[in-house]
């Protein structure tokens, strides 16, 4: 019978080999096992812990095999196994044992050499290895080791956190980003509010409709007008819609997989109307599922840049970006997104921004949003775009935030508005509202 550790060691493989995100894979490889629920959350943790510090633990491995070449799987072994000695409550006869016998399954001849490595890095304790790979190495590559962050994301969120006057706050984001987040629901509607605080749950502190579920979730998604979403999506859908004109009708240009096109239709319900973009059929198809009246909301496969001019009062422009945001939630991107892959996000999101401002009405509102802190997907972008066309101002969406959050600590000398999980406890969303003059 298949334990926890080998699906974990095959979650990881099947990860790195597809560059899966491991979220989506997750449930999957669950749902093929009649394992406990214990054994659920070992999967879980051993899988997502492994992914978070895959580079320190390489930094380990390298450190005590110095000359050998390992296998794909056998690292991934010894880091489920370094993961159980440094980071969970698992003694270190069954951390150790338990990795041995995983590696007998499929790497017998390399049983010893993981054995050893094990046993001479709990001898060695992690603080002492941690402070052997990091003596007298620039602050950089410190941090990249301490924290298992690539140093180009690191380099990315220095910048970011700069520009929105928290310079000392690096150390702080990068901790947060390997911390396991909470799920977080929304409640769309008054109704939804109201039954899920009279089952007792927790409301969230970023979003007004948000609440923190610290079990399983499925239990209160059957409630109408209760989603998975964190609360900085939240925040984005909200913002927009209290300040878009309802009358009107709006476009989520990118709205795969319609967390927020929920949130929007709800907003424009009884008084104008919304329709939904999305290029890919699957995310389609998830977007129709998540509305409450899809055949009120029309759901087309269709480009945002193919979008009609002077068509839409309101435009949600969720674009397309590195993702670095949600590191929390999807841990592998650090390892799979890289630097050369920016040029073509950003002429995408550049596309699409001109787009939106082509398909928007005299006076209509754009509202621009990554889940992604890079500057250069961020305030850069807003800052061309407004160069571009000058038929678009910026405006201030620091009081929006404010009222529909007073909790939020925003940097009110910007008038885009930049979250951080370190502080706000939610994704690093960054949202810019722009305007279009009333005359054309």
């Amino acid at each position: 019978m298949i334990n926890a550790r080998q699906i974990a060691l095959e979650l990881l493989n099947r990860v790195r080999a597809s560059e899966s995100y491991i979220n989506l894979l997750l449930p999957k490889e669950l749902a093929k096992h009649d394992i406990s629920d214990a054994d659920r959350g070992l999967v879980q943790e051993l899988s997502y812990g492994v992914l978070r510090w895959q580079l320190q633990y390489d930094a380990i491995i390298d450190h005590l095999t110095p000359g050998k070449t390992l296998s794909p799987g056998l690292r991934a072994a010894i880091q489920l196994g370094l993961h159980q000695l440094f980071r969970m409550r698992v003694p270190t006869h069954a951390a150790i044992n338990e990795t041995v016998d995983l590696v007998k399954h499929f790497e017998a001849s390399a049983a010893g050499l993981s054995n050893a490595v094990l046993r001479n890095a709990e001898r060695a304790g992690h603080d002492n290895l941690l402070a052997l790979l990091t003596e007298g190495q620039d602050d950089l590559t410190r941090l990249s080791i301490e924290y298992s962050h690539p140093k180009w994301i690191i380099s990315g969120m220095k910048s970011a956190l700069e520009l929105d006057g928290r310079p000392s706050e690096l150390s702080e984001l990068l901790a947060a980003n390997n911390l396991t987040p909470v799920v977080n629901l929304i409640a769309i509607t008054t109704t939804a509010v109201a039954e899920l605080e009279a089952l007792g749950l927790e409301r969230g502190t970023a979003s007004p409709n948000g609440f923190l579920c610290l079990g399983n979730p499925l239990e209160y998604l059957s409630i109408p007008g209760v989603r998975v979403q964190d609360q900085g999506s939240q925040l984005v859908a909200l913002a927009i819609s209290k300040v878009a004109d309802k009358a009107g009708t709006w476009l989520d240009m990118c709205s795969g997989p319609g967390g927020k096109a929920a949130v929007l239709e709800h907003a424009v319900s009884g008084t104008g109307n919304l329709v939904c973009y999305e290029p890919h059929v699957k995310r389609a198809k998830l977007v129709t599922s998540a509305l409450r009246d899809p055949e009120s909301t029309p759901v087309l496969v269709k480009r945002g840049q193919d979008a009609p001019e002077s068509s839409f009062a309101a435009i949600l422009l969720d674009a397309p970006c590195a993702g670095l945001g949600s590191l929390r939630r999807k841990p592998e991107s650090r390892w799979t997104k890289t630097p050369e892959q920016l040029p073509s996000l950003t002429k995408l999101q550049a596309e699409l921004i001109d787009a939106a401002v082509l398909a928007l009405e005299p006076g209509g509102m754009l509202m621009y949003a990554t889940c992604s802190p890079l500057v250069i997907e961020t305030n850069a972008q807003i800052r061309a775009a407004l160069d571009r066309h000058a038929n678009m101002s910026l405006v201030d969406l620091v009081p929006v935030l404010q009222e529909l959050s007073p909790g939020l600590e925003l940097n009110t000398t910007r008038k885009t508005v930049q979250l951080w999980p370190h502080k706000d406890g939610t994704d690093a969303m960054f949202m810019a509202l722009l305007k279009k003059d009333e005359g054309n």
